[in-house]
């Protein structure tokens, strides 16, 4: 089992290991881009599916990621995934816990690192789709929300506690809140209810506003508390909002490059524990190429010299579109994904489900998604 020392991370041999992996995004919490269009709260669209819903679910998490997949990140050579999830499959008829200890075997199984991630906790911890929310954080509103969030990572725990291949527990992405006070509050709570189970893993603690801000969190860094912040600056670049922008470039009267992307990240090598940067990723122009993947090469090359692990954002997605993409991707012709169908991403699948399910199930086969190997030739020289 993982585990802390000072700045590293080491293996019951006292071995130290440098986690490099990439995330399973859009997956086990649907994200709108990933599947070529808008971003609406999972929820909101299973709600819109009516009695779709179980198929599609069904077809979707058994098609977009297989066992196969975990066997390709293997090969790869990615020695950890960080494993987003929406909380609510963890009360789901027919997946719950059980099936989130089956997918993790996939991969421990073959002895790569997991990180749970919990991408949307119960009330939302922001307000932006990728929390499943519609526009409101109430897990810091309300103390409900937070009793349930300290009840499924109470689950959580007692499930994987002496899991050798867990590297550990990414236990909240990307709060937003201004009441600081209660995020740590909860961060507290989460910390005693996971070591009250006797289990000892890595717990991920991410900073606020995005996973950026993370001064606050400096006396709740003790013994296998790790520091997680996700980077993708500038993101008028990387996610693509402007098309003509370029790096190394000048965007808002600000000159980018590795040195400025350098001054950005190094505050957070002053901690004493490790650094983890659990997201950083951009969205590829490419064949209309703006030099994206010297952006990717320079913040690893930083994320090297600072010592800090790393998971890619992310393992697959619609092609072309606004957002980080996947390193496989999806180029579909048949109009049911992806920026030229009639209407955008969800809903068009919507419209396309009702003419011709099966159809749907078959654009969204992993098999279809296809290796962007410009971007992996830069990836596989950093890592470990």
């Amino acid at each position: 089992m993982l585990k802390t020392s000072g700045r590293f991370i080491i293996n019951e041999s006292g071995e130290k290991v440098h986690l490099t992996g990439i995330a399973l995004g859009g997956w086990l919490m649907m994200e709108g881009y990933m599947l070529g269009g808008r971003n609406i709260p999972e929820h909101t669209f299973k709600q819109q599916l009516g009695p779709l819903v179980r198929d599609f679910t069904h077809e979707f998490r058994n098609r977009f990621l297989t066992p196969q997949d975990a066997q390709t990140i293997k090969k790869l050579g990615f020695n950890c995934v960080r494993i987003p999830f929406n909380f609510r499959i963890l009360e789901e008829e027919g997946w719950g816990i059980e099936a989130l200890k089956t997918i993790v075997s996939w991969f421990t199984d073959i002895k790569i690192y997991v990180i749970l991630d919990m991408h949307a906790a119960p009330g939302a911890q922001n307000c932006d789709w990728h929390s499943d929310s519609e526009g409101k954080a109430e897990l810091f509103e309300k103390e409900e929300h937070q009793k349930h969030y300290h009840k499924l990572w109470d689950l959580i725990s007692k499930a994987f506690k002496d899991s050798e291949y867990i590297a550990g527990y990414d236990v909240m992405n990307e709060p937003v809140t201004d009441k600081v006070d209660v995020l740590k509050q909860v961060y507290a709570e989460v910390i005693k209810v996971i070591r009250k189970n006797g289990d000892q893993h890595i717990i991920f603690l991410e900073g606020n506003k995005w996973a950026r801000e993370v001064d606050f969190l400096s006396d709740l860094l003790g013994e296998n508390i790790a520091l997680s912040v996700h980077f993708y600056e500038p993101t008028q670049f990387t996610f693509n909002y402007f098309s003509n922008l370029t790096y190394p470039g000048r965007i808002d009267n600000v000159q980018w490059n590795k040195y400025k992307l350098a001054k950005l990240l190094k505050p957070y090598a002053r901690f004493k524990v490790p650094v983890y940067v659990g997201e950083f990723g951009i969205a590829s122009r490419c064949p209309h190429c703006k030099k994206e993947y010297d952006w990717v090469r320079d913040v690893l090359r930083i994320f090297k010299d600072y010592g800090f692990h790393w998971t890619y954002w992310t393992y697959k997605s619609v092609g072309g579109m606004n957002y980080p993409d996947g390193l496989y991707q999806l180029f579909d012709h048949t109009e049911v994904v992806g920026p030229e169908t009639e209407h955008p991403g969800m809903e068009n699948i919507l419209l396309k489900l009702k003419e011709d399910p099966q159809k749907v199930y078959n654009v969204l086969d992993t098999k279809k998604f296809i290796l962007n190997q410009k971007l992996m030739r830069i990836i596989e020289n950093y890592l470990c």
